[in-house]
């Protein structure tokens, strides 16, 4: 404990170490999951911090914030090295490609952006959803992207070219996480239409619903060895499903 607004993201360490939180209150947060408190605080955001990020070398944090920029933040000194602006409207997603090299950003404007992660230079722009786009994954092996929107679809791209490969129909409500299988063939989403579902990253088609929740389904994540899926719902429960 310790912010003073709601927290809207939370990331692990990739050693498992720490945990950081991103809030309401304008401000990020690395904790200590041993000792349980605060390593730093990061602050400069002024809005929201509504989505956080580790680097898979766990040398920097990345944070999107309604204040329509994502920053890049040294771990060891709590200082901003990088600010990504160009988006219109606030962030709502975040995430770094495999590599760590570039950042991906999805906003209230409609569309998602990808960035230098060095320079904060804006590489690419992605647009096509003709709503908010609420979440934001890169494939496993950095080439792929996936974009989740209020318009009720998600959209595969290429990363290199920014062109659009496929858009998945079906979701009768707003997408709200997007993610890849680990061996980048499956895509996994959740929607506020209570359902959660799977696709072929490939074809586009649908192979398995995933019903039973009674409210949104606000989230959806597969296990490491992609096996089993997690979904998290505003009907106050947790399930685990088997993915096949």
């Amino acid at each position: 404990s310790g912010h003073t607004d709601v927290v809207r993201s939370v990331a692990f360490s990739p050693d498992g170490k720490q945990v950081l939180t991103g809030s309401g209150d304008k401000s990020a947060r690395l904790w200590s999951v041993e000792a349980e408190e605060v390593v730093k605080i990061f602050s400069g955001h002024t809005g929201q911090v509504k989505s956080v990020a580790y680097s898979p070398d766990g040398s920097k944090v990345l944070t999107g914030s309604s204040d329509r920029t994502a920053r890049l933040w040294n771990t060891e000194t709590g200082e901003t090295e990088v600010t990504f602006n160009g988006h219109s409207s606030g962030l709502n997603a975040i995430a770094f490609s495999p590599d760590g090299k570039q950042v991906l950003t999805g906003s209230f404007d409609r569309t998602a952006r990808l960035w230098d992660a060095a320079t904060g230079e804006m590489l690419k722009t992605f647009s096509g959803h003709t709503d908010w786009i609420k979440s934001v994954a890169f494939s496993p092996d950095g080439k792929q992207m996936l974009t989740g929107s209020n318009d009720q679809t998600l959209r595969l791209w290429n990363v290199t070219t920014g062109e659009s490969l496929k858009t998945f129909t079906g979701h009768t409500e707003c997408v709200f996480s997007v993610a890849f299988s680990p061996d980048g063939s499956k895509v996994l989403t959740a929607s506020l239409d209570n359902a959660a579902r799977l696709w072929d990253a490939e074809t586009g088609e649908l192979l398995t619903t995933f019903s039973g929740h009674t409210n949104w389904v606000n989230s959806a994540v597969f296990s490491p060895n992609g096996k089993r899926v997690l979904t998290g719902s505003d009907d106050r429960s947790a399930r685990l499903w088997d993915a096949e």
